[in-house]
């Protein structure tokens, strides 16, 4: 079978050639540390009161930005289990503690009816397969019609304070059917999206979560960090 790189096509016996892999920018831990909210450079820029530990892949900047588009909006299966491969395998030196579920960033079902998937949740898939993770879908929920890229930090704030929910059952199955103790002070989450911009969206999750849960421990996980304009992340991406 003849194979071409997703990036720049051409022949390729894996799916991103290694040209193309070796200009992507990755965050590592020996550099930037396992927990990227102790690091100025992308804490700073983020929201982030209500999470412990945020793990990114790399930056939303090209190459790695085509990928994204490519599995956000041609459904791309293959560009996903890149992403999501990537991230296991580049974060092997990572000191995080492994979550004990994976929860993907919900869509509404407006969204989800015109694109017929939530990317979140194939990249939850992905990373579920390769770590052994089970993944609870169904943990909450997104109302409404509108899009948090085009909004200031503060609109997507008050958006996203309206638009999700969690759902009546959310995790109690999961803290109930593993070692962690009832309160779920031994239990961690890992909520799942693929892109990160401002955090609010992660961060009123995480409210609503320890809202509930007071006692269980969140991670972020993403594949991508959109730096601001002037980041000096720009200057080594």
């Amino acid at each position: 079978m003849n194979l071409s790189c997703l990036l720049c096509y051409q022949a390729s016996p894996t799916p991103v050639c290694h040209w193309c892999e070796d200009d992507m920018f990755f965050f590592e831990a020996s550099l930037h540390g396992s927990n990227l909210l102790q690091y100025g450079p992308v804490a700073g820029h983020v929201k982030h009161s209500h999470y412990d530990a945020l793990s990114v892949l790399g930056l939303h900047t090209w190459p790695m930005s085509s990928l994204v588009h490519q599995l956000k909006f041609t459904h791309s299966l293959t560009a996903g289990k890149v992403l999501s491969n990537w991230f296991v395998h580049k974060k092997r030196q990572c000191t995080l503690s492994v979550p004990d579920v994976l929860l993907p960033v919900p869509i509404s079902a407006w969204r989800l009816a015109k694109r017929h998937y939530n990317q979140a949740t194939l990249l939850c898939e992905s990373l579920s397969r390769e770590l052994g993770i089970p993944i609870n879908q169904a943990w909450a929920s997104r109302k409404g019609f509108s899009v948090q890229h085009h909004l200031s930090k503060l609109a997507r704030a008050e958006n996203a304070n309206r638009v999700f929910n969690l759902s009546k059952q959310c995790i109690d199955e999961e803290i109930a059917t593993t070692h962690g103790n009832k309160d779920g002070s031994d239990f961690t989450v890992a909520i799942v999206d693929d892109v990160l911009t401002t955090g609010v969206t992660v961060n009123t999750l995480s409210k609503r979560l320890k809202q509930r849960y007071p006692n269980i421990q969140i991670q972020v996980w993403a594949a991508v960090f959109t730096p601001p304009p002037k980041s000096s992340l720009l200057l080594k991406a």
